[in-house]
């Protein structure tokens, strides 16, 4: 029988004090930059203070520790990992930092603050290139090349193709350099019509890093059309111990709050008659998530590393593992991140309760498939399960809109057939979208508009 494990006592937070020069430092291992700053245009980041006696602070990790109630086969052995690791908590974000990003995007003009946003660019009917940057933690940053006007583009040639991989890489790069990412792990091979995504996911202290990504298109003429991503200075915060990927996917398969259903409410693979003019009849129709207890995933690799969760309300890259995994029928596998600290380290252990404002027991989150804007109207499409009800809701608070779909069983009580769907559901925005970005809390990927 094992003994129950002793919680570390809640330390005194001692006074930090930082040179109010923000000093670039390069992640070791060769990731991207990160940055200490403490200035007072882009504000004092957050440090947790340790006791004494060196053991950290209890982690409040909000919600994070809940299970997903499914059922994961392995590929290989899991690693062991690491027998520590610190978090990586984000700051203000200064205004040099947005100047280099604005020269890398050419965007005209002086670097002004705008209600909490930085902002470059921009003309007063609304066009031209503009950037627009959270000030405070995590540093969401979005840019439009066409700014907020009313706009199509150039309508692509019938032939017209996507710029090939290494050419939107090439003119990425500068973006990615001003951003501290030349060392990211990037990606290209994402296409839509003839728009080219590169993605970059920094490496912070060594680690690679889930939730935590910049992104650009790139026309097929090498224009740089829309941008978006992190950049907050990220500090060291406290070290923890921390688990092997063996024990982190068991605390993964535990039941969700929900019961033998978890992420994302799935379904067992059931064919449907096409609905729509792009579904292919002879597939069958999924939800795009984590299937329940009965349809197991392949892990096919596990990487120690950081993943953005929230700690006391605000996103922070805490040390997790990494897990590659792929579902039956589904060819290109998705990551799952699961915290690593130890749960004797977190406050309230493995049953943390809910922070407020999060999903009810037996909630589940739905992916936004793509979005349309009217006004102060957007409505957001997603897949989703005929057993449940789905809400919508939007964050306007930065420079991007962070927008969220969450279900929950009509009747848990009974069993359902859960077919998949096609949803919408429409939310009212403050202010219409113009060039925001609209960013999904799913995953945090950008939506496309369709």
């Amino acid at each position: 029988m094992e003994s129950e494990p002793t919680r570390p006592r809640r330390p005194h937070r001692s006074p930090w004090v930082m040179s109010a020069v923000a000093v670039a430092v390069l992640a070791a291992g060769g990731g991207g930059a990160y940055w200490a700053s403490s200035n007072a245009e882009g504000g004092v980041p957050h440090a947790s203070g340790g006791s004494g006696d060196g053991s950290p602070e209890p982690l409040e990790l909000d919600g994070a520790t809940r299970g997903t109630g499914a059922e994961f086969t392995v590929r290989g052995d899991l690693p062991d990992g690491p027998p520590s690791a610190a978090v990586q908590r984000p700051g203000g974000v200064p205004r040099a930092a947005v100047e280099r990003l604005a020269r890398a995007l050419s965007v005209p003009g002086t670097v002004k603050s705008d209600h909490g946003v930085w902002k470059a660019g921009g003309t007063p009917d609304g066009g031209g290139p503009v950037l627009r940057v959270n000030k405070d933690a995590p540093g969401t940053w979005a840019y439009s090349y066409y700014g907020a006007a009313p706009h199509k583009g150039r309508a692509p040639a019938r032939d017209e193709l996507a710029i090939p991989e290494a050419e939107a890489l090439r003119k990425a790069a500068p973006v990615l350099a001003a951003l501290g990412l030349k060392e990211a792990r990037t990606d290209a091979s994402e296409v839509s019509g003839v728009l080219r995504t590169v993605t970059a996911d920094p490496r912070v202290a060594g680690l690679p890093t889930h939730g935590w990504r910049s992104a650009v298109r790139v026309a097929s003429d090498g224009l740089l059309v829309t941008g978006y991503g992190m950049m907050a200075p990220l500090t060291r915060g406290d070290t923890y111990p921390v688990v092997s990927a063996k024990a982190a996917l068991k605390l993964l398969e535990r039941p969700g709050p929900g019961g033998d259903l978890g992420i994302g409410d799935c379904p067992t693979v059931v064919p449907k008659p096409s609905r729509g003019p792009g579904d292919d009849p002879t597939l069958p129709q999924v939800l795009p998530c984590v299937p329940n207890a009965h349809r197991p995933m392949e892990v096919r690799k596990a990487e120690f590393g950081l993943s953005a969760q929230f700690v006391a309300g605000r996103q922070t890259l805490v040390p997790s593992w990494l897990f590659e995994v792929a579902q039956e029928g589904v060819r290109r596998p998705s990551v799952l991140a699961q915290p690593a600290v130890d749960p004797a380290y977190l406050r309230g252990g493995t049953a943390s309760p809910a922070p407020s404002g999060t999903a009810a027991p037996g909630a589940s989150a739905a992916k936004v498939e793509s979005y349309r804007a009217e006004g102060t109207e957007l409505t957001l499409r997603f897949w989703g399960g005929v057993c449940s009800d789905y809400t919508a809701s939007a964050d306007e608070s930065g420079a991007v809109v962070k927008v969220k779909v969450t279900g929950v069983r009509k009747d848990p009580g009974k069993a359902c057939i859960m077919i998949a769907e096609r949803f919408s559901r429409t939310v009212r925005l403050d202010a219409p979208l113009g060039d925001r970005e609209v960013v999904d809390l799913f995953d945090g990927s950008t939506v496309p508009r369709k």
